[in-house]
């Protein structure tokens, strides 16, 4: 338990200080209802879920998300809630909450065996995350270099989002499949421009953000190690986000320096003849024109 330097009202029952929890925008003030809900009752499975999101250090927080799965698997199972009912019941709700948290940070911590099952049974489950823990499956397929299975997968998946896009690339490059590759480099661009600058780290965290903001940086940072899984990859996948960083004007006072690292990764005669042929400001128009011609396939 910490000792908190401010004082708050820590009145009431488990439910109440929760909910005051939920409510409020004070961290501080979070951090000390939550801590008094679990003086109150230990097991509680949501005030260990708010408990778990205020731990910064990723082996602490796996071990309360540990203890308040098996906790609540315990509960479900005396109350005779079957798995497919989760995601209509309260307490199955935060059950998939405790499992998603759990699976990001068994990732974070390397257990990529257990993060991959995690993640495997989320997707049992229609959940409205904006498409994060389907985008965990991927990624976790990307670190155990499961190219095939990505592609077999991604081949199958009605739901394009971010992971599904960046993932199937990664996968084509890798197995040798350019032409294929470089359609999906374009396809996963027109999707969110900007991913790919946060990923190389051109474009710095965005300050003020709005929610679509947010979610592309984070998923950048989530995918940001999968260009180094090959010297080729990296250098591939850079040369197609700066040509497409000049032809759009990303670079600013950059665009000089830029073009000599996109010259050093063999793109310069591309650009010379790209900027023939792109009269457009417009990223969408810019995009499907360098698709058009087979960018990158070279």
């Amino acid at each position: 338990m910490k000792n908190h330097s401010r004082k708050f009202d820590l009145e009431g029952d488990a439910d109440e200080l929760l909910d005051r929890a939920y409510e409020s925008e004070d961290e501080a003030e979070v951090e000390a209802l939550v801590d008094r809900a679990l003086e109150l009752e230990p097991d509680n499975p949501e005030a260990l879920l708010l408990r778990a999101d205020l731990t910064d250090d990723d082996d602490e927080r796996l071990s309360i998300l540990r203890g308040a799965l098996e906790a609540v698997r315990v509960v479900l199972k005396d109350m005779e809630v079957e798995p497919e009912a989760f995601a209509e019941d309260e307490l199955g709700l935060v059950y998939l909450a405790l499992l998603q948290r759990a699976a990001f940070t068994l990732f974070s911590v390397g257990e990529d065996d257990e993060a991959l099952h995690a993640a495997e049974e989320l997707l049992h489950y229609e959940l409205e995350d904006n498409g994060a823990s389907r985008n965990l499956y991927y990624r976790i397929l990307v670190e155990k270099g499961e190219w095939q299975r990505i592609l077999d997968e991604t081949e199958r998946d009605g739901d394009h989002q971010l992971g599904w896009a960046y993932s199937r690339l990664a996968a084509a490059f890798m197995l040798k499949e350019r032409q294929a590759a470089a359609r999906m480099f374009w396809d996963a661009l027109i999707m969110s421009p900007n991913v790919p600058f946060y990923m190389l780290g051109y474009f710095p965290e965005p300050e003020e953000s709005s929610e679509v903001e947010e979610e592309d940086f984070n998923f950048a940072t989530l995918y940001a190690d999968v260009w180094n899984v090959s010297h080729d990859l990296i250098n591939w996948f850079s040369r197609g986000v700066i040509l497409f960083g000049l032809l759009s004007g990303r670079f600013g006072e950059e665009q000089n320096s830029m073009l000599e690292i996109l010259t050093s990764l063999g793109g310069r005669a591309e650009y010379d003849a790209m900027t023939e042929i792109i009269k457009e400001s417009d990223d969408a128009a810019i995009i499907e024109t360098l698709a058009a011609h087979h960018s990158l396939v070279e």
